[in-house]
């Protein structure tokens, strides 16, 4: 098979290291990571200019062909207006000519403006609102740091944005949920597609690992999952929501094709590179707050390649986590479409990500949902050859890009 090697990377890239919310679950300035407080609060167009260079070098070096460049923070829109236009602009003049760019951002949505609007129109910037439920959850998950809640101005930032995607200004607006096993799952869907006309939703499990006392039980959580397949499947005819964390595993057993898309997105789902505003460099900073070892501050653009970051010994553990199956994982029947879950949901204190998934009963209870509406469709024996193949491609054809350009050569 011919994998596109090298073809693609995912960064982060912190715009703000501070936080006008005080989300109580935020991992960021409230848990692990303490990145942050040695980091300047915005970046600096030093910085800019620093993460240009680093990404058009790494780009020719390795062949990089496509850099998704996720603005983020803390609260990107903190960084001021005309110092967010220069950045993009120092981003696009460095990369355009070397990598296809494509910028996105995720966003709390409670500055968002006309004038933020304008400037996402003008730099192909693609939007994400974080929002998680009805107004009392979102009040309370999500205040400011006066305690107060943020629902209605997050909800007017996503109108405005709306607006601005119905006029062909700028592409959808998509919504991000941390998924809460406290709530009722169909009244959730029902206020995203019915009071707030969101036609795509990201579903987020929490990042909790193994020895997390605050871990609902997996009772809760099948229970809480079964109502959103219910409603997404039977309730939302006129009001059609794409939920991408179900809808992925549910094509995928609709097809091979469509299998092999998420066999791809699975083996990439933490090829991600963070760079801090300060040019700290990490890996995706859903792990770098797990270990010391993932959070360093002596690794940095200014001192390390992109090649040399992908060849050091942090990274390649990290590759070889992303393809070592727990081995619970060995037998199951929904391996292919499961991958053993996210790295963070499978930590344990002193042994890494050797073990299931915290999540491993509720994504068994998804998936045999999900494979029960398409074997009524399809039949047991399509779906059955499509689970029981083996995922066509693994995290070391896409993580390891230094790798490749070496064999190529």
């Amino acid at each position: 098979m011919n994998s596109p090697l090298g073809n693609q990377i995912d960064v982060v890239l912190k715009l703000a290291e501070r936080c006008n919310l005080a989300c109580p679950y935020c991992y960021y300035f409230f848990q692990e990571n303490k990145l942050s407080e040695i980091s300047r609060p915005l970046i600096p167009e030093k910085t800019v200019h620093a993460v240009a260079a680093f990404l058009r070098k790494g780009a020719v070096e390795l062949n990089i062909k496509h850099i998704y460049l996720g603005l983020h923070g803390g609260e990107p829109t903190l960084l001021p207006k005309q110092r967010f236009d220069r950045l993009c602009t120092i981003l696009r003049e460095a990369l355009d000519d070397v990598t296809e760019l494509h910028l996105g951002m995720q966003t709390n949505g409670t500055l968002i403006d006309e004038e933020w609007i304008d400037l996402f129109a003008k730099h192909q910037v693609m939007v994400g609102v974080s929002i998680d439920g009805p107004k009392d959850v979102h009040d309370q998950s999500r205040p400011d740091r006066r305690g107060r809640g943020s629902y209605d101005n997050t909800v007017r930032g996503l109108r405005l944005l709306q607006a601005a995607s119905a006029d062909h200004r700028i592409p959808p607006t998509g919504v991000l949920c941390v998924a809460n096993a406290a709530l009722d799952g169909r009244e959730v869907m029902r206020h995203f597609a019915e009071e707030l006309n969101v036609t795509g939703l990201n579903l987020l499990l929490p990042r909790q690992g193994h020895g997390d006392t605050t871990l609902a039980p997996q009772a809760q959580w099948t229970r809480y999952f079964g109502e959103i397949i219910d409603y997404w499947m039977n309730s939302a005819q006129n009001k059609p929501i794409k939920v991408y964390m179900i809808s992925e595993i549910m094509k995928a057993m609709m097809s091979e094709d469509n299998a092999q898309r998420l066999d791809f997105r699975r083996a990439n789902r933490h090829n991600v590179i963070t760079i801090s505003a300060e040019g700290y460099l990490g890996p995706d900073d859903n792990i770098m707050a797990l270990d010391d070892a993932f959070c360093r501050s002596d690794v940095t653009i200014e001192n390390t390649s992109l090649r040399e970051f992908f060849a050091s010994p942090m990274w390649r553990s990290l590759v070889g986590d992303v393809d070592a199956a727990p081995e619970k994982c060995a037998d199951c029947e929904w391996f292919r479409t499961c991958r053993s879950g996210d790295l963070f949901n499978r930590y344990k204190s002193g042994e890494g990500f050797s073990s299931p998934s915290v999540f491993c009963e509720t994504l068994d209870a998804i998936h045999a949902v999900l494979a029960k509406i398409v074997v009524s469709r399809d039949g047991l024996e399509p779906v059955a050859r499509i689970l029981s193949a083996p995922p066509q491609y693994q995290a070391a054809q896409f993580m390891n890009p230094a790798d490749a350009v070496h064999a190529n050569a």
